[in-house]
């Protein structure tokens, strides 16, 4: 049984390591502490005024219990607060003779290592894992930056530890300051003349020097008392004209923006524009090759910006965040996507951003968390996304530009208005900053002639690429961030090809691909293709399956025939079965250039058939747990098949698409060829092969009625790995070049089909399409006489003039009876013809044949500009929802009074929500023992942050707004908190629950590690219960309580996370209804216990 309410507030100061420490009475003694009098464990006290007494107690080796939270509301009030400390038997005083020499180094270090004191994190900077070197005498530790999380190593050696810390000296230097290099050197200089001090002197010297500040600030930043200046809370505040200014000026660049009230603080904004107007910037052809998605009527490009807290504008003028965002510990954070409306729908949105919630196959009680219920993706395309019209779908440049723009974008912002460059220098100056770990404004001095030579590329690729506005180059003051963020994103899709999908740096590579692809480091090629940071192999697997299937056979026949050339999936740290001891393992990379195709081909024969992939994946799954993973079909097969899988589908750069409608088919070629759309190239190689086209037939007549003529190349089956990729080059010999150098083409597909297109012996045991024979169809400029022959075959030198427009791909099934002849049956031409198609008028003279019968070409661009045309038909202009259009309508800011941004339920004010004590105190019984351990680090952040939220508190508008509550008569102790959560949006199903039941407030406790804030509070909702999610319930609250969420893990937490924005959050997940809606349990009065944390 719990322990009474009058039984709790007597132990509730009190550690419980045992029952006799609860049982001790409690004292308190009105001592002050003076310089140089040792503080007692039964007498602990703090002055307010005397910023060194609270410095004493900082490093005072002597634990600290949890302090009562009575005692620190008197602050403001009494000149001096008494915190009264367990006397239980771990806290006896300490009577040892002082320490000296490699004892107390030893001891410094150590107390550092296990507990950093609160003066060593200044806010802006940090110091944290203090450790020892690998010399003796030698302290290792880190000074972090809390907003971009920048590291600097610090490394320090005691000249002799034996006259540690009276008349030694300490050596620092640092390995990589990065940008901070200068400062860190005369940093160390300074400590090496300095008078000797203890490391952790010496670590505190180091964060005043590079943060700025000075002594005085650091001694009040924890302290007791309120200070006027250092301990105001800045509320956040949204300034509704400067949101409607960025709005006129996003609408005004030709895009739409939107907001999504999330029903708090939180709020999301989008910026979008319709895909079909893209196609006239961007060639629809690239558009399809990257995703077919975009293609899809009414399709809009939508970017999301999230973690604003309540703060806008976030950013000031000159690209830093304001004041009011770091406060309000505002993390920016972009999403990229599609959506058949202007905005998703916040359902959608919520769903998208949530990053926590997933349960494992077994959590569930589901076999395999798995139901045998095969999806038709076609079908749920046509059906599902039609009805739901708010859905935010990625794409496969989704992760690679949202990875950019989070990483880097703001950085970009700042270097480009304190430098005043445009973005292509800017991005040259920020790589080059991280390269080197120097600050920009020194690169920037040596780097002119570079910076000049980005920014001429860059205009004259506006020559052939289309590049948006830059909004920057006019706005003179105040950054308008939704322009300049969605203009950014355009430009960046625009030349994505141009940079690598990884680290977002530009490509140094001899031919242009047409698809994004990645650079030629090995760290980026391991993520693109061992952690899938490039195109979702399971996207291509269920949409594009008969194109995997081609490609995975083309590069096991390359593998098998020993013709797999460079680029090989090196540095991908491959785990493959040793060629010479079978039953051992070896690196992949150690291997021989034999050895690795051997590797590949044995690899992919022990991979699944393709279509027994896609099976897999689109299996229906329990809603709210993990999707079905491709290395869970067969545990037998290695993790580096799956690698070399992946890198068979993603280092394709070209566009390949099976045409199954005969309306997209080239006529007369024969039902035995299975055709692929096929584009190999840069993405603005149609428009240099048009305008060589355009530049090159002037004068001549021919070439003006039929500019362009048809051809078929033929080549060994073991040849199109590589040909996929690189396109039709003439740099290897491969059939003697008779009639001289150039790419070869046959006037009669007979002749490419049966002698250049040779079967292979090799296949793919498991392929579905199992091709035995490749030939392209290429489009040519029609200038035989300036072609290096013409006769009988056409020579080509020039590959500007030459675009591949269709793969001809033979199967096995049609060459079972010739197969041991190695030869291919003689194509049956058709003779139908599609009606309503039009199709290439050829040259007379130079008609494409095949067995002397003429072949029929659709006109390349039929089928995309048909595609469009449904688009522009289907397009509906935006009509802005009432949110959107309140925004517009917003009055100036001095209009603006305090309670028009009170939140509102259908046009109505809310009614401020009254505290119930007596709900909370029935509750309080319930609450877990408070805890044992504290820390004087963890003691003095507490105070501050309970301060903080005390001063939040009451400074609302309205508890409403607010949303949580701190009830001080149930807050005691520091480590240990009582808070209540309410005024949830009242259509949400657990907000009925509520109110049905006459639940005023979900009553959670708080309970603080000794480690805090470098490692996250435990939250726990006491009472009421929630419905557990097994039996349908939602809100990431676990059965006994605990929320599970992401950013309260020890990954995901930071230590300038604050409690007010941590219960936002939680807030926003309980809200959340998808997967499930939060409910009440039908039991939700019952209390469950659970163990200590």
């Amino acid at each position: 049984m719990p322990a009474t309410r009058n039984a709790r507030k007597k132990n509730k100061f009190e550690p419980s390591s045992s029952q006799d420490s609860r049982k001790r009475p409690h004292k308190r003694a009105n001592l002050r502490i003076r310089p140089g009098e040792s503080v007692r464990d039964e007498q602990v006290a703090v002055s307010a005024n005397d910023p060194y007494e609270l410095s004493n107690l900082a490093d005072a080796q002597t634990p600290i219990s949890p302090v009562p939270m009575a005692q620190l509301l008197l602050a403001s009030e009494l000149p001096l607060t008494h915190l009264t400390s367990s006397s239980s038997p771990s806290m006896a005083p300490h009577t040892a003779k002082p320490l000296k020499g490699r004892k107390r180094f030893s001891a410094d270090l150590h107390d550092l290592h296990t507990t950093c004191p609160s003066d060593l994190d200044r806010g802006t900077w940090s110091a944290q894992s203090f450790r020892a070197g690998d010399d003796d005498g030698s302290v290792e530790f880190e000074l972090i930056e809390s907003r971009d999380r920048t590291r600097i190593s610090i490394h320090l050696l005691c000249s002799d530890t034996s006259e540690y810390p009276n008349t030694h000296s300490f050596f620092c230097h640092s390995p990589e300051p990065g940008s901070y290099g200068e400062q860190v050197k005369e940093i160390c200089e300074g400590v090496l003349n300095d008078s000797p001090s203890t490391i952790h002197d010496v670590a505190k010297h180091f964060l005043i020097s590079i943060s700025g500040d000075d002594d005085s600030e650091d001694d009040h930043n924890y302290d007791v008392t309120v200070d006027e200046d250092m301990g105001v809370f800045i509320r956040p505040e949204i300034c509704r004209s400067v949101l409607r200014r960025d709005f006129e000026g996003v609408h005004a660049a030709g895009y739409t923006p939107g907001a999504i009230w999330s029903g708090s603080s939180e709020f999301f904004l989008t910026i979008s524009v319709p895909v079909v107007e893209l196609t006239d910037k961007i060639p629809a052809h690239v558009l399809m090759s990257w995703d077919s998605q975009f293609l899809l009527p009414r399709q809009h490009l939508v970017l999301v910006i999230s973690g604003f807290w309540g703060v806008y504008p976030p950013v000031q003028s000159d690209g830093a965040l304001s004041p009011a965002a770091i406060q309000s510990a505002t993390s920016l954070k972009f999403y990229v996507g599609l959506s058949r409306q202007y905005k998703p729908s916040k359902e959608h949105v919520i769903t998208s951003l949530r990053r926590y919630g997933l349960q494992s196959d077994q959590q569930n009680g589901v076999e395999d968390g798995i139901v045998e219920e095969y999806i038709d993706v076609d079908k749920e395309s046509e059906t599902g996304s039609i009805e739901d019209d708010g859905t935010f779908d990625k794409f496969s440049l989704s992760s690679s530009l949202e990875s950019l723009f989070d990483e880097h974008f703001l950085q970009l912002l700042r270097i480009r208005r304190q430098l005043g460059l445009g973005w292509a220098a800017a991005e040259e100056l920020h790589w080059r900053s991280q390269e080197l770990q120097r600050s920009p404004t020194i690169l920037v001095k040596g780097m002119q002639e570079e910076l000049r030579q980005a920014e001429k590329e860059e205009r004259c690729l506006a020559g052939s690429r289309y590049l948006p506005h830059d909004p920057l180059e006019t706005q003179g003051g105040d950054i308008n961030l939704l322009e300049t963020a969605f203009a950014y994103l355009l430009r960046r899709l625009t030349l994505c090809n141009r940079y690598c999908v990884v680290c977002h740096k530009k490509l140094n590579t001899v031919f242009e691909a047409l698809k994004p692809y990645v650079c030629d480091s090995g760290l980026c090629a391991y993520q693109y293709y061992s952690l899938n940071f490039g195109p979702s192999l399971e996207y291509d697997i269920c949409k594009n399956t008969e194109k995997v299937d081609l490609l995975v056979s083309l590069a096991y026949v390359a593998a098998a025939e020993q013709v797999l050339d460079e680029p090989l999936p090196c540095g991908l740290l491959l785990k493959v079965p040793d060629p010479v001891r079978k039953d051992f393992m070896c690196d992949f990379d150690s291997l021989t250039v034999n050895e690795m195709r051997t590797a590949i081909m044995q690899l992919i024969d022990t991979l699944p058939p393709i279509q027994d992939m896609k099976k897999h994946l689109e299996k229906k799954v329990v809603a709210g747990t993990i999707k079905p993973k491709l290395k869970d079909m067969d545990p037998k097969i290695l993790p580096a098949a799956w690698s070399i899988l992946r890198w068979c589908v993603a280092s394709c750069t070209a566009h390949l698409q099976e045409l199954t409608e005969e309306e997209d088919q080239v006529q007369n070629i024969g039902s035995q060829w299975r055709q692929f759309r096929f584009m190999v190239g840069a993405p603005n190689k149609e428009a240099k092969f048009k305008h060589a086209l355009e530049q090159e037939t002037r004068g001549d007549s021919n070439a003006k009625n039929y500019p362009t003529l048809y051809a078929f190349h033929g080549s060994p089956l073991k040849n199109w790995h590589s040909i996929i990729r690189h396109g039709l080059w003439c740099k290897i010999v491969a059939h003697g070049r008779a009639y001289g150098d150039g790419v070869y083409f046959a006037k009669d597909g007979l002749i490419s089909m049966g002698s250049y297109a040779t079967v292979s012996s090799r296949c793919w045991r498991n392929s579905t399409i199992a091709p035995s024979a490749c030939v392209a169809l290429a489009e040519i400029i029609n200038l035989p006489q300036r072609f290096t022959s013409h006769n009988p075959y056409y020579v080509v030198k020039q590959t500007d003039w030459i675009m591949c427009r269709y793969l001809l791909v033979n199967t096995i099934d049609n060459l079972h009876s010739n197969r041991m002849f190695n030869i291919i049956e003689t194509p049956t031409p058709t003779k139908s013809k599609v009606r309503n198609v039009p199709f290439i008028k050829h040259d007379p003279n130079r008609r494409p044949l095949l067995s002397n019968a003429q072949v029929e070409i659709p006109q390349p661009s039929y089928k995309l500009e048909k595609l469009v045309g449904l688009c522009q038909d289907a397009y509906i202009p935006p009509n802005l929802d009432e949110d959107d259009s309140a925004v517009f309508n917003a009055p100036d800011e001095e209009e603006v009074k305090p309670k028009s941004i009170a939140p509102h339920v259908n046009g109505k004010p809310k009614r401020d929500w009254v505290h119930d004590a007596s709900w909370v105190e029935k509750n309080i019984d319930l609450l877990l023992p408070p805890p044992a351990d504290s820390a004087p680090g963890a003691t003095m952040a507490l105070q501050k942050e309970f301060r903080a939220m005390m001063k939040e508190q009451g400074g609302a508008e309205s508890l409403a707004t607010l949303g949580w509550y701190m009830p001080p008569e149930f807050n005691e102790n520091l480590f240990q908190w009582v808070v209540e959560m309410h005024s949830f949006d009242p259509d949400l199903p657990i907000a009925n629950d509520l109110k049905s039941k006459g639940v005023n407030s979900l009553v959670f406790e708080i309970r603080f590690p000794p480690t805090f804030p470098h490692s996250p509070p435990f939250f726990r909702l006491v009472m009421p219960r929630f419905l557990p999610f097994m039996q349908g319930g939602g809100g990431h609250v676990t059965v006994g309580g605990s929320i599970c969420m992401d950013l309260l893990t020890s990954a995901g937490w930071l230590p300038s996370y604050n409690i007010a924005s941590v219960l936002l959050q939680i807030k926003l997940a309980i809200s959340s209804t998808d997967p499930k809606p939060a409910r009440l349990a039908h039991n939700w009065e019952q209390y469950v216990l659970l163990p200590v944390r």
